[in-house]
C-alpha cells in the first residue's frame, strides 16, 4: 500500500506544471486577480507587474516581460527597423507602467545596456522571434515591478504545450487593425484567448488561402470566429497562463506575428518560450 501511495504521489508531483524563475525573488505574483488587445478590457493597475513598455523617441512601440532584475524578454522583430537593428541607445524601458500618457509615482524609465537577439533570428523573419534586453541597472522590486515566471523547458518534467488552456494576452497595442475603427491603447489592456493545437491552426490558415507555416516553436491562440487578438504595438508582450495552484502566472508566449488582427480563422501567433529556455538561461545567467 505504501508503494502504491508513493507512485501516486510521484505521478501527482511530476504532473504539476514546472516553472523557471530566473529572478532573485518569487516570480509571477500579481497584485490582483480580481494588447492593443482587440476585444479586450482594461487591466487592473499592477495586475501584471512584469509587463514593460518599450519606447523609442518617447513613443511606445512594443511590450516586454521583466524576467530578472536586469533583463526583459521581448520579440526579436521589436529590435528591428526594416532590415537593420535599432541601436540600444535609442530604446528605453518603462517599468510600473499602466497609462501611457499619464504620470505616475509607480513608473520609471531605464536605458538599455545591451540587446541580444536569438542567434537564429533575422529581421523580417518570424522564426526564433525573441530578444532579451539588459537594463542599465537593476530594478527595484515592488508590487508594481515584479518578475515573470517562465515555463519548463522542452522535454523537462512539467513541460506542457498548454493546448486548450485559456490564456491572457496584455499590452498597449491597437484596438482594431483598421485605424479608422480603433486606436492605440493608452491604458493597459488584457484579453482571453484559447491556445490551439498547431494542426488545427494550420488548417484554419489554409482555409483562408494563407501559406503561413505554423512552427513547432510557435503558439497559436485565438478563436475560430476571431474577435479577440493581440494587435499592432502589442508585439513582444506576454501570453500568460495561470499556474496549477492559480497563485502564479507563467509567460508561455511572446506576441510575434499574425495576419491582421482578430480575423476569423486567423489566430495570433506567439513565440513558444518553453522551446528557448536554455538560450534564455545562457543570456541571463
Amino acid at each position: 500500500m505504501e508503494h502504491v501511495f508513493f507512485l501516486l504521489l510521484v505521478a501527482f508531483i511530476t504532473g504539476l506544471q514546472a516553472m523557471n524563475n530566473f529572478a532573485d525573488v518569487p516570480c509571477g505574483k500579481r497584485k490582483s486577480k480580481s494588447g492593443k488587445v482587440v476585444g479586450g478590457e482594461d487591466a487592473i493597475e499592477g495586475e501584471f507587474p512584469w509587463i514593460v513598455s518599450l519606447t523609442r523617441r518617447g513613443a511606445h512601440f512594443c511590450g516586454g516581460s521583466l524576467i530578472t532584475s536586469k533583463h526583459v524578454l521581448s520579440a526579436g522583430h521589436c529590435m528591428c527597423s526594416g532590415s537593420s537593428i535599432i541601436p540600444t541607445n535609442q530604446i528605453r524601458v518603462t517599468l510600473g507602467q499602466y497609462v501611457l500618457t499619464q504620470p505616475s509615482e509607480n513608473k520609471y524609465e531605464l536605458s538599455v545596456k545591451l540587446s541580444t537577439l536569438h542567434p537564429e533570428y533575422s529581421c523580417s523573419k518570424v522564426k526564433n522571434d525573441l530578444a532579451i534586453l539588459e537594463l542599465e541597472r537593476r530594478v527595484e522590486w515592488s508590487d508594481m515591478v515584479h518578475p515573470a515566471c517562465l515555463p519548463a523547458g522542452l522535454q523537462k518534467s512539467g513541460y506542457s504545450e498548454f493546448v486548450g488552456v485559456l490564456a491572457t494576452v496584455a499590452g498597449w497595442g491597437w484596438t482594431n487593425e483598421n485605424n479608422n475603427l480603433g486606436s492605440r491603447g493608452d491604458k493597459l489592456q488584457k484579453a482571453k484567448v484559447v491556445i490551439l493545437e498547431r494542426e488545427q491552426c494550420q488548417q484554419w490558415y489554409k482555409s483562408q488561402g494563407k501559406k503561413t507555416k505554423i512552427q513547432q516553436t510557435q503558439i497559436c491562440a485565438g478563436y475560430e470566429q476571431g474577435g479577440v487578438d493581440s494587435c499592432w504595438a502589442d508585439s513582444g508582450g506576454p501570453l500568460m497562463v495561470p499556474s496549477d495552484s492559480g497563485d502564479q502566472v507563467i509567460v508561455v508566449g511572446v506576441v510575434s506575428t499574425g495576419i491582421g488582427c482578430a480575423r476569423p480563422y486567423l489566430p495570433g501567433l506567439y513565440t513558444r518560450v518553453s522551446e528557448y529556455i536554455p538560450w534564455v538561461e545562457s543570456v541571463v545567467t
